[in-house]
């Protein structure tokens, strides 16, 4: 496999869309309030994004190599969950992970940095917050998700941070009123994470990733995806009741075609195997429908 593209697909980019949503939604957040939006700013505010994404990605595969969860996991889903697994199938070495993560992140920051010149310092503040607990998710010594903060870490990271720094890009200001909008997302990409923690909870278990699934034990843990859906989907309807987002967002309500059997496709298959993957894709399918469709509704 040439070599460019063996460091693309080690991004997973598969799951890059969970960051450029949203972005699109914290921009559209801005045009709704303010009529706001420069073009410029927003492709270089998703193309930090997509490199701090794609670098996390990178330097999370290389500590789980380093802490041994992706070499013992035999339950991965390939591509889903178990990490990208390309220091294990030989197609890169670990330093070869650690450097391409380093450098993706350093092109994020660049960026970043660049943006907060243009239009305010608090997005220094938003992206250090972010790069630090996106890396220390799973480095060493801090490891969140060995202390039980790995999905709140992950909800944070990819719904609040990200559409408060999208929207701080087009108005260099900050609004507490992002928190509310970015609920639907933080608590969706949650139950994606949380959802691909099921086929790798043997070997989360054995190098001490707290996960809740390894908490809960899948057994029990099987009915609280349906708990972080419910979560997404009323923080929508309340979010519309208050006004902090158009009656319109309710249409991001039909996204549950993909969310419902999701839940039940984990109840039932909660042991892992491929028959799990449908209820991935099911989640990850809720999550880009209705964060394109709140987006548009700002728009419109």
């Amino acid at each position: 496999m040439p070599k460019f593209k063996t460091y693309f697909l080690a991004t997973r980019p598969q799951f890059l869309p969970a960051v450029a949503v949203p972005v699109a939604l914290g921009a559209s957040f801005s045009w709704r309030f303010y009529a706001s939006f420069n073009a410029s700013l927003f492709i270089l505010s998703l193309l930090a994004a997509l490199f701090y994404h794609a670098g996390m990605n990178v330097l999370n595969d290389y500590f789980d190599c380093l802490n041994g969860s992706d070499n013992i996991n035999k339950n991965a889903l390939t591509p889903f969950t178990g990490g990208s697994r390309f220091i294990q199938n030989g197609l890169m070495t670990a330093q070869e992970t650690a450097f391409l993560g380093i450098i993706l992140i350093a092109c994020g920051s660049a960026i970043g940095i660049y943006l907060a010149y243009e239009t305010t310092w608090l997005l220094l503040v938003i992206g250090f917050t972010g790069l630090l607990s996106g890396v220390f998710y799973s480095a060493p010594p801090v490891f969140l998700v060995g202390r039980g903060l790995g999905e709140l870490t992950v909800g944070i990271n990819f719904g609040f941070l990200t559409v408060l720094g999208a929207y701080a890009v087009q108005t260099s200001r900050i609004a507490p009123e992002a928190a509310v909008v970015s609920l639907p997302m933080s608590f969706l990409i949650a139950a994606l994470l949380y959802i691909n923690e099921f086929p790798d909870y043997e070997a989360d278990k054995a190098t001490s990733k707290r996960t809740l699934v390894v908490r809960l034990g899948p057994n029990r843990a099987r009915f609280y995806l349906a708990v972080l859906i419910a979560g997404a989907y009323l923080s929508i309807v309340l979010g519309v009741v208050f006004g902090f987002l158009p009656r319109l967002s309710l249409i991001a309500l039909g996204s549950l075609i993909f969310a419902i059997p999701a839940s039940m496709g984990v109840i039932k298959n909660y042991k892992g195997g491929k028959e799990l993957i449908p209820s991935i894709k099911g989640i990850i399918a809720s999550h880009l429908t209705c964060g394109i469709l709140l987006t548009a509704a700002n728009l419109l």
